[in-house]
């Protein structure tokens, strides 16, 4: 029975000791997952780009020929990051690769020289490209893709206005306009265009909608614009609250995203045969 005791306290504590590695390890890592980029980096957290506007100032700079850095930070699976640093001198562009925080990388620091760095834009994905560097093999920095082709699923429902009255469901492909007489429209057959969704998910890839958002359903107005997003990628959900009054950082963001959703809807040919509200 001793003998028995003693193997269950040293299991006990072997299991102990094991977790309280793993914690280190997680609180190691969080802190800089968890925390703001600061103004002068850009994160990519597997595919969801934050502060993405940082590195096309970059870009911006580069081409008039204005001094600038800027660090770009990758996550791998395991949430190492792998940081990739750019330098421009006025003249000459550092790229350097730095992957010493990879656990399963290679834990070096490498850095080249090259002419400059452009932005292409397509209607599936943006990419920023390095050119002329020392090493050939150097080329494609970060490729931002928003083809709903490779998704297996991509939709959403959208509740927005006085009472969030008028929805869009492309999941149902139910569309309700409010007159804001009392009526509303109903089209039940709603579709956005292959090209429309594209947009539409890049306007929510580059508004981080992966990502836990702070938001505010209060608002001291009467009566006031509520919204409700729900969104459906592949097996994943992300539902969303928030009012017009919502002034945080990402209620800001959100807002922003429903507005040039909008923009998108009313200018869909389906929206537009539509009775004025």
């Amino acid at each position: 029975m001793i003998m028995l005791k003693k193997i269950v306290f040293i299991a006990f504590l072997f299991t102990f000791l094991a977790g309280c590695q793993l914690d280190k390890v997680d609180l190691e890592n969080e802190p800089t997952k968890s925390r703001q980029p600061t103004t002068n980096e850009v994160r990519d957290i597997h595919g969801m780009i934050e502060n993405s506007e940082r590195l096309d100032l970059f870009v911006d700079n580069v081409q008039s020929e204005k001094k600038d850095k800027v660090r770009l930070i990758r996550y791998t699976t395991e949430g190492d990051p792998i940081f990739h640093d750019l330098d421009y001198n006025g003249s000459k562009l550092t790229f350097t690769l730095d992957t010493t925080k990879d656990k399963f990388g290679q834990g070096n620091v490498i850095s080249n020289d090259c002419q400059s760095i452009q932005r292409l834009e397509s209607d599936t994905e943006t990419k920023y490209l390095l050119e002329g560097c020392t090493d050939p093999q150097i080329s494609e920095l970060l490729t931002i893709s928003y083809d709903t082709d490779k998704q297996d699923l991509f939709a959403f429902e959208l509740k927005y206005g006085e009472g969030k009255k008028n929805i869009i469901n492309t999941k149902d492909q139910e569309l309700i306009k409010d007159l804001q007489n009392g009526e509303t429209v109903v089209v039940s057959d709603f579709q956005f265009s292959k090209a429309e969704m594209n947009k539409i998910y890049k306007l929510m890839v580059f508004s981080n909608y992966l990502e836990e958002k702070k938001l505010s359903k209060e608002c001291n107005k009467k009566p006031f614009a509520g919204y409700e997003l729900t969104v459906w990628i592949n097996y994943t959900e992300r539902h969303f609250e928030w009012s017009e009054c919502d002034d945080s950082t990402d209620g800001k963001e959100m807002r922003e995203l429903v507005s040039n959703l909008l923009t998108i809807l009313e200018n869909n040919p389906t929206y537009q045969s539509l009775p004025d509200s």
